[in-house]
C-alpha cells in the first residue's frame, strides 16, 4: 500500500474531505486536486491510482476520460459521481473508456476503503511492476530498476535507450529524479549511495559522477542542474 499515491480530483466538500481523512487514517499519500481542464494532476514518481470525479463540467463523457489517460497513467483510474448527476449510459461510457471501476460518491468511506484494498489485491502485480519504474514529471524520462536502463524520449517522440551506466551513476541519476525539482546535497548523496563508508569518500567523486551521467544523458544531461553551495536538481 505504501508504494501507492493517490490521487482525489474532485470538488472540496464534505464527502470527499471524508475520504481524504480515512485514506490518511490508512497511511497512504493521498493528494487531493480540484477538477480543472486539461491535465487533471500533476504526475509524481511511483504508481498512482487516481479517483476522479465525473459528470462535472470537466469530465462528462467518455471522451473527456480518454483526453485523461493520454497524459496521466495511473496503474488504476476509478471514477465516481453523485447518483441524481449521472445516468447508466455514462457510467457505461467511462467504463469503456478505460475506468477500472464507478462508484457513487455517498459511498461510506469504511466501504470504499474496503474496495479499494480489494482492489488493490487484485492490481498488486501491476502496482509492483509501475514501482520499479520511475518516470520524470514530464514524461521524457523513464527509469527502469529492474532492467537497469534509462529510456529517453526525444521532441519528436523517438524512443532512445541508454544501459551504459555505472551503479553509482544510475543510483544517482534514480535519486535526482525521485526528488525532481529538489535540491539534493553532495552529503546526503554520499549518505545514501556509500552509507557508512561515506565518510571516507571525497565530495568531488559526487561531482565526478554527476560530470560523466551528464555526457552520457546527452542534451537530457543539461536537466541536471548544479545549485552552487546546494548540490543538485533534476528539473524534468
Amino acid at each position: 500500500m505504501n508504494l501507492l499515491v493517490f490521487h482525489i480530483i474532485s470538488t472540496r466538500d464534505n464527502i470527499s474531505l471524508r475520504w481524504e481523512k480515512a485514506f490518511l487514517k490508512e497511511g497512504w499519500k493521498v493528494l487531493f486536486h480540484t477538477p480543472c481542464q486539461g491535465t487533471p494532476y500533476p504526475g509524481i514518481p511511483g504508481p498512482e491510482l487516481a479517483l476522479l470525479e465525473v459528470g462535472n463540467t470537466f469530465y462528462r463523457t467518455g471522451e473527456d476520460l480518454k483526453e485523461v489517460l493520454k497524459v496521466r497513467t495511473p496503474v488504476s483510474l476509478i471514477v465516481f459521481a453523485e447518483q441524481e448527476k449521472i445516468s447508466n449510459n455514462q457510467i457505461s461510457a467511462f467504463l469503456n473508456a478505460g475506468a477500472d471501476d464507478f462508484i457513487y460518491k455517498n459511498l461510506d468511506e469504511r466501504v470504499l476503503v474496503a474496495k479499494l484494498k480489494a482492489h488493490i489485491r487484485r492490481i498488486m502485480p501491476t502496482i509492483n511492476e509501475a514501482a520499479a519504474k520511475l518516470t520524470s514529471c514530464g514524461g521524457a524520462l523513464l527509469i527502469d530498476q529492474d532492467r537497469r536502463s534509462v529510456r529517453i524520449t526525444g521532441k519528436t517522440g523517438k524512443h532512445t535507450e541508454l544501459v551504459n551506466f555505472t551503479q553509482k551513476q544510475f543510483e544517482i541519476l534514480t535519486m535526482l529524479v525521485s526528488e525532481e525539482r529538489r535540491v539534493i546535497s553532495r552529503e546526503a548523496m554520499l549518505e545514501r549511495l556509500w552509507g557508512e563508508s561515506a565518510e571516507q569518500v571525497y565530495s568531488e567523486c559526487v561531482d565526478k559522477h554527476i560530470e560523466s551521467l551528464r555526457r552520457k544523458l546527452g542534451i537530457f544531461g543539461k536537466r541536471i542542474k548544479t545549485v552552487y553551495g546546494a548540490g543538485y536538481m533534476f528539473t524534468g
